[in-house]
């Protein structure tokens, strides 16, 4: 594989854990991730933030222990993009929202864009139909590889790490389901293109218009 080039040299991901980022915390969660975004652009305090996610329960969990897991996973991802970006996370159209929060988890996870950039994209350059289970299998083996501390996480945490990316890549249009994994086209909208291009993630939008 080759998808040590570029982003691992260009974003310096020093650890393995930079390098999966926060994949295990969830896929996309596109309504959650509108609202957590919108409450982002506010500014809130940590006593604000608190008071939002769990006394008001703004993502309508039905645990403060699920509402917070899943308001810091999006946290994590979007917080230190531009107020630009969350308004059109926040704001924009479903389909707007879904790409913006995928290339927002790439970002965050540089695992799961090396598998978009390599993996997926050579699955559709051999107009194969449909990903499946093994594509992932001998891509995290080489990954840990890369990364021998991946090799020492738990096989539940493995496990999950699979189901997330595939989710994840689901939520984002490129394939059918998880279940049977048909690889679907994603027309990157020029709004997405263009905030990729204004915080220098070219890679990103390497990753997500796979051609």
């Amino acid at each position: 594989m080759t998808s040590t080039n570029n982003p691992l040299n260009k974003h310096a991901i020093k650890t393995h854990k930079d390098y999966l980022g926060d994949l295990i915390g969830g896929s996309l969660m596109i309504k959650e991730s509108q609202i957590v975004a919108e409450l982002l652009l506010k500014k809130p305090s940590q006593e604000e933030w608190l008071d939002a996610i769990v006394n008001r329960n703004i993502l309508q969990k039905r645990s403060d222990a699920s509402a917070k897991r899943n308001a810091a996973t999006i946290k994590k991802r979007i917080e230190d993009l531009p107020d630009e970006y969350l308004e059109q996370v926040a704001f924009g159209s479903t389909e707007l929202s879904t790409q913006l929060m995928f290339a927002a988890t790439l970002i965050n996870s540089t695992l799961l864009a090396d598998f978009m950039r390599n993996v997926v994209l050579d699955a559709k350059r051999m107009f194969r139909e449909s990903l499946d289970v093994g594509d992932w299998e001998s891509y995290w083996e080489d990954r840990c590889r890369l990364f021998p501390d991946l090799a020492n996480m738990s096989d539940a945490s493995t496990y999950k790490i699979s189901q997330v990316a595939f989710k994840a890549i689901a939520d984002g249009g490129y394939i059918e389901t998880t279940r049977n994994k048909k690889l679907q086209n994603v027309y990157l909208l020029p709004e997405v293109r263009q905030l990729l291009l204004s915080i220098d993630r070219e890679d990103i939008i390497a990753a997500m218009e796979l051609i």
